[in-house]
Order: structure tokens, then sequence, then C-alpha cells
């Protein structure tokens, strides 16, 4: 879970071009506003009610567009594809200092940037919120049903303020599991015991991997309020086809890596199994994303003797051209909840090297949709990148099961499907039973 702060020293993203707060579509429509263990939930059972009335969904999450670690760009392109089919979606987020807009329409999704915490230290939980819960009271005639895409704080405040907001359905999705998921922050935060009875009040929680769902079970969450769910990739948009790329990359074969260059993604690992393959393989490192990481990561290359043979490309504009101009996708990460990246290059029919952790156990097949690997051995990553770099075939059976999965499960109309389904039983009251 990627949890931007003010003290991460990230300066905020330029003010985008556009009128003021005040004269968009989103401030008019504020105007209007003024005036035992049971099994675990599986979709599909969950009966709808009222199929063809219109959404309104509220989103709480701590930072959304333009930020776009993994739990805000999933949640932009689920509410992308509600409104594209006819509902109404809100996100309640925090303020940006010196971005210039609380309020912003972005590809129909309305965006409400009025959380304005402290931003570290003891009263940043309180100031938070205090700020979601007054927003979500302003914002109470404009949704039916909230939906939180990260659950610590963001949980603490659905469940404190569920009075407050006439106990409108509150549906918790943690976004990670492992060291950086919020169940494990949640066990580190003062105050635990006290945080966790605040956030079991929520009427719902969604797992989207198996690692998160048995993390918090054993937090307490009652199975029956518990509902499997999933990330999804937009399979038009990420597809097998040809790189403009091929002239500004070190040549082919390419292990690719996307995403911030971060702890969490445990590149050295990768940086430590290089050498060996090298030696038996003409194929090229390729990392490709921002992170403070970069330069320490730099010289370990040059300490390793590998700097010719890795390359760091920065943010690149196109991810999808970026996974056309690869042949094996990478991940050596050592905490996941359901990874955009890895759901984006399977989705272009790229064999997959992933650590055995998290959500990557979800979304892998050993030997069928991709090869997982324990995330500290260095040995055994060199082993599988090998194994497929000498054997085409495998690599390309496995891209081609890997593209299966998520035309299958992942891509985005399905995904939304599911929670479509989740979103008009809690707001008719037909599930969880023990919210009734």
């Amino acid at each position: 879970m990627a949890k931007l702060d003010a003290s991460s020293g990230q300066s905020p993203p330029p003010l985008p071009k556009g009128g003021s707060s005040e004269d968009s579509p989103l401030a008019k429509d504020m105007s209007r506003c003024d005036s035992g263990r049971s099994p675990i939930v599986n979709p599909s059972s969950i009966s709808e009610s009222a199929p063809d009335r219109p959404l309104r969904v509220c989103y709480v999450v701590s930072y959304f567009y333009p930020f776009a670690s993994g739990a805000e760009r999933q949640a932009l392109e689920q509410g992308a594809e509600l409104v594209r089919r006819g509902h109404t979606v809100h996100v309640v987020t925090r303020a940006i200092r010196g971005y210039g807009l609380d309020d912003e329409e972005v590809r129909g999704v309305f965006i409400h940037r009025w959380v304005r915490s402290i931003s570290a230290g003891p009263l940043f939980g309180v100031s938070f919120v205090a700020g979601v819960i007054r927003a979500l009271q302003v914002l109470r005639p404009l949704y039916d049903v909230i939906h939180t895409h990260q659950a610590l704080w963001e949980a603490v405040a659905t469940g404190l303020g569920r009075d407050a907001f006439a106990r409108a359905p509150t549906l918790v999705q943690p976004a990670s599991s492992g060291p950086y998921g919020e169940a494990e922050e949640l066990a580190r935060t003062r105050g635990f015991r006290l945080l966790r009875r605040a956030i079991l009040r929520n009427t719902a929680f969604a797992a989207i991997s198996a690692d998160i769902e048995r993390q918090w079970l054993d937090l307490g969450v009652p199975a029956g309020k518990m509902v499997r769910t999933a990330s999804g990739v937009d399979a038009e948009q990420f597809k097998p086809g040809p790189t403009s790329l091929e002239g500004t990359l070190l040549p082919r074969p390419r292990v690719v890596f996307t995403g911030r260059l971060h702890p969490q993604k445990n590149l050295d690992v990768l940086l430590d199994a290089w050498p060996h393959v090298a030696q038996r393989s003409p194929a090229n490192l390729i990392l490709v994303g921002p992170g403070a990481e970069r330069p320490r990561l730099e010289e370990k290359t040059r300490r390793l003797g590998i700097a010719n043979r890795v390359q760091f490309t920065g943010p690149l504009n196109d991810v999808a051209d970026t996974l056309r101009a690869a042949d094996i996708f990478v991940l050596p990460s050592v905490a996941e909840g359901m990874s955009n990246s890895l759901l984006e290059a399977m989705a272009t029919a790229l064999p997959c090297v992933a650590s055995s952790i998290g959500g990557n156990t979800d979304l892998l097949d050993e030997g069928q949709t991709g090869l997982l690997v324990p995330p500290h051995d260095a040995n055994a990553w060199s082993t599988a990148l090998l194994r497929l770099l000498e054997k085409p075939e495998l690599a390309r059976e496995l891209g081609h099961g890997a593209r299966r999965r998520i035309e299958q499960e992942h891509a985005l109309p399905v995904v939304v499907d599911h929670y479509v389904r989740v979103y008009r039983s809690l707001i008719a009251g037909t599930w969880p039973m023990s919210a009734r």
C-alpha cells in the first residue's frame, strides 16, 4: 500500500489547466448538495436489488488523482467504469497543498479534496478522521454507499462516523497485506484496540487477495461480513502488439519491472540475481518507474559490474507501450495487495515471474500463468529467469495463460460487475445479514 504524506518529500503535481473550483461542474453540483464464522461470501451469490436504478457511490481514499499509486489508480479506473455505465461516483480525499482545486471532475468522477489533516505526529489520525466524517456528512444527499479503498484511518473514520451519515452502508477494502499492509500497520499503531473496535463497526469488508482475507479475519472481521473481490485492468489498453520503444531501450531479450523504486518492491534481490543471469544470457534488465531508491540501486549495479546490462528509465508516459517492448515481466515485492503492474503485464501476455507473497499468489498459478519465487532468494530468482530465457516456448505458454486469466477474471468490466452486485445488496440491506 502506497500511502503518501506531506513528510515524504514529494512535491505536489502541477496545477491543471482549467477554471477555478467555483466554476467547475462539481461546484454547481455541490451547491445543490448544500440544500460465528460462516463461509466467505462470493459476490456472485449476492442478490441484486433494483438492478436498473443508477448507483451513487462515495469512495474514501487518503490521496487520489493526480497521485497514481496502486489503490488510487485502481479506484479511478473502477470509478470511471461505473460512470461509463451511468452511475455516479464521488471521492473524499486529502487536500493537496498548492494544487489549487479542492473540487475537480476527472473522467466523470467527482473529486472532493476537503480533508485537511495535520501532516505528521499523533494528531494526524484525529484530524484525518474528523475531516473525512465532516466531508461525508456534507455529501450525504449525493451517495447511497461508501467504499474505502484503503483500510486504516479511512476505515476508522467510516466506522466511527456511521451515525453521523445516517448509517449509510460502508464497504472497507484493504489495499495490501504483509509488512506494508493496513492490518500490520494497525497492529503497530498506538490505540490499536480502540481503532480496531471502530473499524469493525463498518458494514462489510472486501478482500482482494487470500492473504488480506486471512489477516482481517484474524483481526476479528466476521466471515459473513467478508466478500472476496479483485482488482481489474483495461484489457483493451494493455494487450500484446507492436511498440514504439525499440530504439530507446537496451536490446532484447528484455526483463522489465514497472513500479516505484521503493523498498517494498525488493529490487535488491533482482540486482543480486542479475550477474548470474548476465553470464548465461544476453538479456537486459529494464527498471521502469520513479523513486528515491534510484541512486542507491544505480550504485549497486556499478558495484556488481552489471551497469551496462541494467537500464533505469525513470517514469514513462505509456506503460502499455513499455510492456509491449518486454519479453519477461518481473515483480520481486515483499508485499502486495493485487498489483496493478502484474495485472497489466499479464494482460499484455507476458510471462511473469513474481514473489510468492500476497495477491501475487492469487494471480499466478505456478507453471500455468507464471512463476512464483521466494522473495529473498537471489539464486531462485536467477534460476527462474534463466528457465524462461532458455525455454521460449514455456515463456509463450505462460504469457498466453496469463492473458486468458485476465480476460476471464480481471478485465475491468468483469471486476466492476462484482462490485455492482455488492453495492446493490448493501444498499438494499440484503447482505451482510449481520449488519441488519
